[in-house]
């Protein structure tokens, strides 16, 4: 998602009235986050299971429509009068399922959907079929989309309440994977390049933009990202207006200003469905005082992703980050 119009009021100013307004709508989040169901409102239907080809000794992980979850490799597939069903081989022993009581199924790999992202930052790995609808701190809407196994985009605006539609911040994101491989460094690793551009406006009349390049190593249970990104486009010092909300700022922000980034999302290996999720924001790296740290959960099947985390901003001061995202498609 980052480099954004964020970054700069993030790692470098008051945030006080911006952690009132996230404290009136986080309530909203969290609540928006539990109602959503957790499961897919389809299952498979006996043609789509027979259709499917399995290889041995694999791992799979099945998601019924009751949100429960099955790993182990397929030993069976076959039919009987109740239709189409596998047998997986799992810690509960041979367990018969039936397509109708399936929501999903797919490797242990293909079973996260979130690894083209960390919670600001974007990865080396593309979006893909992986499409998503998010909502950051119940105000920021943010959706993307893969384009082949490259090209992602990635777009969204703020909608905080009381703020006039001038005032709101927008941001958009091109990213294009442009390489990847095996790492050499761990069984079943991949490394991963990509090259992005990120324009974004604080209020409509403040654009800036960013190009960027990040690369990702995976492993089994981890992904670590490294990023550098540069200020190539629009003014050196703004002011920003919030309406009523809080009286207007300035900053400066040179074009030119190079910053980093780095990210961790690591699975916990009891658990298929939760990760911790890390990252590290130096808006520019003459500054190092000017730091972001971001440490969070992420709880995320087939269907749906929620994060929560502390982030640690100059001052010091720490606040609460939540996010809900929704990936749709099979």
């Amino acid at each position: 998602m980052l480099p954004s119009p964020l970054t700069p009021i993030l790692t470098t100013h008051n945030k006080q009235p911006l952690l009132t307004l996230q404290t009136i709508v986080r309530s909203f989040a969290v609540m928006l986050c539990l109602l959503i169901p957790t499961a897919s409102a389809w299952s498979l239907t006996d043609a789509e299971l027979s259709a499917m080809e399995f290889v041995d000794e694999a791992t799979y992980i099945v998601r019924l429509n009751n949100a429960d979850m099955l790993s182990g490799p397929i030993v069976e597939t076959s039919s009987d009068a109740g239709g189409a069903y596998i047998r997986i081989g799992a810690s509960i022993g041979r367990a018969k399922i039936y397509a109708k009581e399936i929501a999903w199924i797919g490797t242990s790999d293909q079973q996260y959907r979130h690894r083209h992202r960390g919670f600001l930052m974007p990865t080396a790995q593309p979006i893909r079929n992986d499409h998503f609808a998010s909502l950051i701190e119940g105000i920021f809407p943010y959706i993307g989309a893969g384009i082949g196994d490259m090209m992602s985009i990635t777009a969204g605006r703020t909608l905080i309440p009381g703020l006039p539609w001038s005032d709101q911040v927008s941001v958009i994101n091109a990213k294009v994977t442009v390489s990847q491989d095996e790492n050499g460094l761990v069984e079943d690793g991949f490394q991963y390049y990509a090259l992005g551009a990120n324009v974004g406006w604080l209020n409509d009349v403040n654009f800036m933009a960013h190009l960027y390049g990040v690369a990702t190593w995976t492993g089994k249970r981890t992904q670590a990202s490294t990023m550098f990104f540069a200020k190539v486009a629009g003014e050196d010092a703004y002011v920003i207006s919030a309406g009523n909300i809080i009286s207007p700022f300035g900053f400066v922000y040179s074009n030119g200003t190079i910053g980093a980034a780095l990210s961790l999302d690591t699975r916990f290996p009891e658990f298929h469905d939760l990760h911790f999720v890390g990252e590290l924001w130096a808006q520019d790296l003459t500054k190092p005082a000017n730091t972001m740290l971001y440490l969070g959960l992420r709880t995320a099947n087939t269907a749906v992703a929620m994060d929560f985390g502390l982030s640690i901003v100059p001052g010091p001061m720490v606040f609460p980050l939540v996010a809900f995202a929704w990936t749709p498609f099979k």
